[in-house]
């Protein structure tokens, strides 16, 4: 039995021998010199072994890490205090005057803004600037403390301050009444006194009886022998103004005394 022809090796060889008819017509069989070889085509893992396959790997793992980081950092919502109507340069803020609202933003962004854990330390704080209705309100808007006007504690019996319900931003005018062998006179010594800080009733004290201190703002100085002498000599009671300020002017009263 015949074994395969030289054409047949010729074949079987594949890239390594070139076969090539004689002058006879016989095939005559030229192996290829290894520089003439085709190389071997890399394999795949081989291709991400080189070093500019790895590099655009790591580029899309690091873009994917930031927009992660971005994405949960702009979802994420913090409580901040936002103003429930628009509010102008000058205005004490009052509990009515905000509300809470959820924002996502980056942490410089959110830092800039007033958290809602910190209502009770700008209540009966001055705005430096305006602020529009339903937008955040921000730190910098808010004027700092030292930078509010004169200020007076008074100490009132607590029926006497609205029986409670006087909050940080009321403006009040403070009446005083003198009692003398004549008779008593009641007059009213200031008006338009922002209410800076209202106090507690002291624990253990009927609330019907116990005085609290009111702070007010003293936009004129020279009233504040007026009151301390009216909180000191004669009895005090705060009249809460409306929401217009005053309008009429309020005359003195007076009662005589028994003979």
């Amino acid at each position: 039995m015949k074994g395969p022809s030289l054409w047949t090796q010729g074949l079987e060889r594949g890239t390594d021998a070139d076969v090539e008819p004689s002058a006879n017509g016989r095939p005559h069989v030229r192996l290829r010199s290894p520089e003439k070889a085709e190389p071997a085509r890399p394999t795949i893992t081989r291709r991400l072994a080189r070093p500019l396959p790895l590099v655009g790997v790591a580029l899309v793992l690091a873009a994917m890490a930031g927009y992660w980081s971005v994405y949960s950092a702009t979802t994420a919502r913090t409580p901040v205090i936002a103003a429930a109507h628009d509010l102008q340069a000058g205005a004490i803020l009052r509990a009515a005057d905000l509300r809470m609202a959820e924002l996502a933003g980056d942490a410089q962004a959110m830092a800039s803004l007033v958290p809602e854990s910190e209502l009770e330390t700008v209540l009966g704080r001055e705005l430096a600037a305006p602020v529009s209705q339903g937008a955040p309100l921000p730190r910098a808007a808010v004027a700092a403390r030292s930078s509010g006007p004169a200020a007076l504690t008074l100490v009132v019996p607590a029926l006497r301050a609205l029986g409670g319900s006087l909050r940080p931003g009321d403006r009040v005018t403070v009446l005083a009444t003198f009692e003398s062998g004549a008779g008593a006179r009641a007059r009213a010594v200031a008006r338009g006194l922002r209410v800076l800080e209202v106090g507690q009733t002291p624990e253990g004290f009927d609330s019907d009886s116990a005085s609290i201190p009111v702070t007010v703002a003293l936009s004129d100085p020279s009233a504040a022998a007026a009151l301390a002498l009216a909180n000191s000599e004669g009895k005090i009671d705060l009249l809460r103004e409306g929401a217009k300020g005053r309008t009429a002017p309020i005359p003195p009263a007076s009662a005589q005394g028994g003979s």
